[in-house]
């Protein structure tokens, strides 16, 4: 009874994932087999639950299992592998295991319905699922081998990914044939490998749909940032010749005329000096320099001014709170916070690191 519970968990699992496809867009090949795959586990699941009822449409929903090991590895591979993952010969490979299923399948719904003998197509029934089982195995490593392939160039998030499948799937395929196989007697076999196919099942299913998913937050946070790299550019792009002259006098403002040693210097400062608005002044500021806005400009040209004199022989007898009044600020704790936020250390620290160095030129 409980594995008939666990059968059902399996079925509207797979129907659950199978309808999940159809949320990502745009729909990609992967999207399409894992939709293939889940019908596929369903049809697993509805044939061992007809099964066990005794009814003769297991034989019918056995032919719909034809799409399991062979387009997990379809899958494995347009997932690691990128664009141009999948070819011709590859879905013909898939195909043609499905062929073998589905041929299987339905000599046995023949001989359920007295249309055939079992003992007058028992050598084709072992041949084919010898060949089956063959090549079965064979597409298994193969799937396994995608996610293992090509590890190390892989970046984070791809490595993470593999690793993950890569770690399901060999855990589901070892438990179902190694374990529920060749580890265990023929009785306690028949009793837990049932559980080990559905939970197999639904793990590799699962994960799958995880790097899925995975794999569309990944797509959509690099559309974004190319999106605002093109912006950005369209932005410089366009840039009008007025606001290039403007960010040119600012730069002079503070370059020539030093004004950002004035301990209150603010945009309306600025604005009034090359008689323009505050709001030109920190659009300019905001869009054609690396700072977020003025205050953040301003102290960049500080911080600079005061590693000179930090370095300085003639001012080595200066302390820390001379150099920031000296350098435009108002007092030591903006100071020491704007200094360490562009540096990574205090003002302090960079004095020392600096006498340091001389030393061990010296």
């Amino acid at each position: 009874m409980w594995l008939s519970y666990a059968y059902y968990v399996l079925l509207l699992t797979a129907l659950a994932v199978m309808l999940a496809q159809l949320s990502f867009r745009p729909v990609r090949v992967e999207h399409i087999l894992t939709a293939i795959f889940s019908g596929s586990l369903a049809m697993v699941a509805l044939q061992v639950l007809t099964a066990e009822s005794g009814s003769a449409y297991q034989y019918v929903f056995a032919l719909g299992t034809c799409a399991t090991c062979n387009v997990i590895w379809l899958i494995s591979r347009a997932l690691f592998r990128g664009t141009q993952a999948l070819a011709t010969q590859h879905y013909l490979f898939a195909g043609a295991i499905a062929l073998l299923v589905v041929t299987n399948r339905s000599l046995e719904l023949m001989v359920s319905v007295d249309w055939l003998t079992a003992q007058k197509i028992g050598w084709i029934q072992g041949a084919v699922s010898e060949v089956t089982q063959l090549l079965s195995s064979t597409i298994l490593a193969l799937a396994f081998w995608e996610a293992v392939r090509g590890f190390n160039n892989a970046d984070k998030p791809m490595r993470h990914q593999r690793l993950l499948f890569a770690t399901t799937f060999f855990s589901g395929v070892f438990s179902c044939t190694v374990i529920a196989d060749g580890m265990l007697s023929g009785a306690v076999s028949g009793q837990v490998r049932p559980w080990l196919v559905v939970s197999s099942a639904l793990a590799i299913l699962l994960t799958t749909l995880v790097i899925l998913v995975w794999q569309r937050q990944v797509r959509r946070q690099s559309s974004r940032l190319t999106s605002a790299a093109s912006q950005q550019s369209q932005l410089d792009n366009t840039a009008t010749f007025e606001d290039k002259q403007l960010a040119a006098q600012i730069r002079q403002l503070m370059e020539q005329q030093k004004c950002f040693l004035q301990h209150d210097l603010k945009t309306i400062d600025i604005a009034t000096a090359l008689q323009v608005s505050e709001y030109k002044v920190s659009r300019v500021i905001r869009t054609m320099t690396s700072s977020a806005n003025v205050n953040q400009f301003i102290n960049g040209y500080r911080i600079a001014h005061a590693k000179q004199l930090l370095t300085a022989g003639h001012c080595r007898h200066w302390t820390i709170l001379v150099i920031s009044l000296e350098s435009g600020f108002a007092s030591l704790a903006p100071f020491n916070r704007a200094f360490k936020a562009s540096e990574g250390c205090t003002p302090n620290q960079y004095r020392q690191q600096h006498l340091a160095v001389e030393s061990a030129q010296a």
